[in-house]
């Protein structure tokens, strides 16, 4: 089942004394960006997330915001007793000289008095447990957005395989109906002058020939088989997709610059429609 690379997953971990959150977000991109947000984290623990990542991922603009919520139960608390008794005499000496009153709580909201202990070191094993929990998210999403481009691709392609069937049908009448146009055009023209029945018939043959589209349509029906079974492919297929799609649309014009039927001429243009439509989402696709 193909998968959209476009994704988000959040997961976060409780570690000593703080919380560790993980979000990773993922754009669609010719090849696979990581860019680390947030805190600083050590190079070789990075170094792994991103091994994970690329190994999850394979392809796109990834963006992976790393924080800390330090825990307020108290454990990671310290108070400053010294700084404390300072500001408590300067504020008892501020209320007997100028009657100001000012409370505990006051001073206990200053600055340096309780403060958050420094969470300078992350735990490994519970930050990369977070990476896991958001990419499985991320994942889960992509899939999600995946089974739905998967259905619309499927529809669009099989237009285009019913479309390939009718303009097939309709260039089968070309042969018969143009050579009778051109012999009686040429007859025409040619009423009073003696020619070469034999070399009429094979000018004739050369400019049918010119306007056979038969080998094109095969080929551009080859194309949409193989789309339809990479459709159905567990691997990325994104790129492959986005190849057919190229070839195929290379096929499409080449039926349109060759036929001479108006009505071949009018379903191309749809068909090119649903290969432009097609080539937008395929651009999304793992």
């Amino acid at each position: 089942m193909i998968k959209s690379m476009t994704g988000y997953g959040r997961a976060s971990v409780k570690g000593h004394g703080e919380k560790i959150n993980v979000e990773i977000k993922s754009l669609n991109s010719r090849y696979l960006d990581i860019k680390f947000l947030g805190i600083n984290i050590n190079p070789v623990i990075e170094q792994k997330i991103k091994t994970i990542v690329s190994a999850n991922l394979k392809r796109g603009n990834i963006k992976i915001h790393i924080d800390i919520d330090k825990m307020t139960d108290g454990r990671n608390l310290t108070f400053n007793k010294d700084r404390f008794k300072t500001i408590h005499n300067i504020v008892k000496d501020i209320n007997k000289k100028y009657g100001e009153k000012i409370s505990l709580s006051d001073i206990i909201n200053t600055n340096d008095i309780i403060t958050y202990l420094d969470v300078d070191i992350i735990d490994d094993e519970k930050l990369l447990k977070a990476v896991g929990g958001a990419l499985n998210q991320l994942n889960k999403m992509r899939l999600a957005e995946g089974k739905q481009i998967n259905t619309e691709l499927l529809s669009r392609i099989k237009l285009i395989k019913i479309d390939l069937g009718r303009i097939k049908k309709l260039s089968s009448r070309i042969p018969k109906k143009k050579s009778k146009e051109l012999t009686e055009k040429i007859k025409s023209i040619t009423e009073q002058v003696i020619i070469d029945k034999n070399r009429l018939m094979q000018e004739v043959a050369y400019l049918l020939e010119r306007s056979d589209i038969t080998e094109e349509i095969v080929r551009a029906n080859i194309h949409v088989e193989t789309f339809i079974d990479y459709l159905k492919y567990d691997e990325p297929v994104g790129k492959r997709l986005s190849f057919l799609i190229q070839e195929l649309n290379r096929e499409v014009n080449t039926i349109g610059s060759k036929s001479i039927l108006h009505e071949v001429t009018g379903m191309v243009v749809e068909v090119k429609n649903e290969i432009e439509k097609i080539r937008e989402q395929v651009q999304n696709i793992l």
